[in-house]
């Protein structure tokens, strides 16, 4: 029997910064992360535009939450020039966007993580957003239920 009389922590500082994410898992084609100040329509049209860039060629079809900046005329009018269509997901249904596994697993991810500085952490965030988002396993059930008649992706 062994005992200990003193309590031990184990400090794991926590740090926040000042950006958010936007992540396009894209079932076909090149995922996106990207980081913003603040999440406003001026800077959706940013990262839509990003997406496109990513994904020069073809339809993009991009599942959507209800978020205001989304629905945005400067939104829309950009998506529309850049030839991205949103499908917006009804309120309080998180389960019907394919993203939201790969968020999960990403926080999963970084949880027991303790980052150098916020660089490493950004690092870290895109280097394992773009590894989970190469497996379409978190789009599968979505894709077999709402899109039944689809042909396997590759």
């Amino acid at each position: 029997m062994w005992s200990f009389d003193r309590t031990v922590t184990i400090p794991k500082p926590l740090v926040t910064f000042p950006w958010r994410s936007i992540g396009f898992y894209a079932m076909t084609g090149q995922s996106v992360i990207t980081f913003k100040d603040e999440l406003v329509k001026e800077t959706i049209v940013e990262a839509l535009e990003e997406i496109r860039e990513q994904n020069p060629v073809g339809r993009i079809l991009l599942v959507a939450d209800n978020y205001s900046s989304h629905h945005a005329k400067l939104t829309q009018q950009r998506a529309d020039e850049l030839g991205i269509e949103f499908v917006f997901i009804p309120p309080y249904s998180p389960t019907l966007n394919a993203i939201e596994p790969l968020w999960k697993d990403l926080k999963r991810e970084i949880s027991p993580t303790i980052f150098e500085d916020k660089d490493h952490f950004r690092e870290f965030l895109v280097e394992e957003f773009l590894r989970l988002s190469h497996r379409l396993s978190f789009a599968s059930h979505w894709i077999e239920t709402f899109l039944p008649d689809v042909q396997k992706l590759r």
